[in-house]
Formats: structure tokens, sequence, C-alpha cells
């Protein structure tokens, strides 16, 4: 799988401005969580539809709500063992 990490790294950085605007908004962090886990299941929900199609173009099965799920395994792979490792995780789980 080629990877062209361009076009993913601006909108990420998208993301990110527009989260610190509403962020600033307030100090309570109970506000910030709530905000943080709204606009991460946004993207979560994104990427599973994403990966769900991705199956379906390799002639697979995988409802959205799976796939959303293995989203929420990439990114436990991702937060606690690096990048490398959650690419290694999605190869694996393409093959």
């Amino acid at each position: 799988m080629t990877l062209n990490i361009d076009l993913p790294r601006h909108a990420a950085d998208k993301v990110t401005r527009a989260l610190k605007d509403v962020l600033q908004l307030t100090t309570d962090p109970g506000e910030h969580l709530r905000i943080c886990l709204l606009a991460s299941g946004i993207c979560i929900g994104g990427a599973g539809q994403a990966f769900a199609q991705m199956a379906k173009n390799d002639g697979e099965q995988l409802s959205d709500v799976d796939a959303k799920l293995e989203i929420v395994k990439l990114m436990e792979v991702l937060v606690s063992k690096g990048a490398d490792a959650a690419m290694k995780y999605l190869e694996d789980e393409r093959e």
C-alpha cells in the first residue's frame, strides 16, 4: 500500500485548528472532554465508513459498526505502540 501523507496531514492540521478554536471558548475540563469526544467520534465514524468501503472493494463484507470498532482497535495500537505499529496492524488486517 502506498501512502501519501500530505493530504491526511493537511486535514489533520485543519481539524487541529478548528478544535483549538472551539476549545478556547471554555476553560471547563468537562466541556473540553465532551467536545473532544464528539469531535473524535466524527473522525472515527468517517474512518470506519472508509474502512468498510475498502473491505467492500476487496470483496469482503464488513458492517459500519464492525469497521468503526476496528478503527478503535487501530487507534489503541496507535496510542500505545506508535504509528509504525498502527500501519503494521492495518496491513495485517488487510491480508
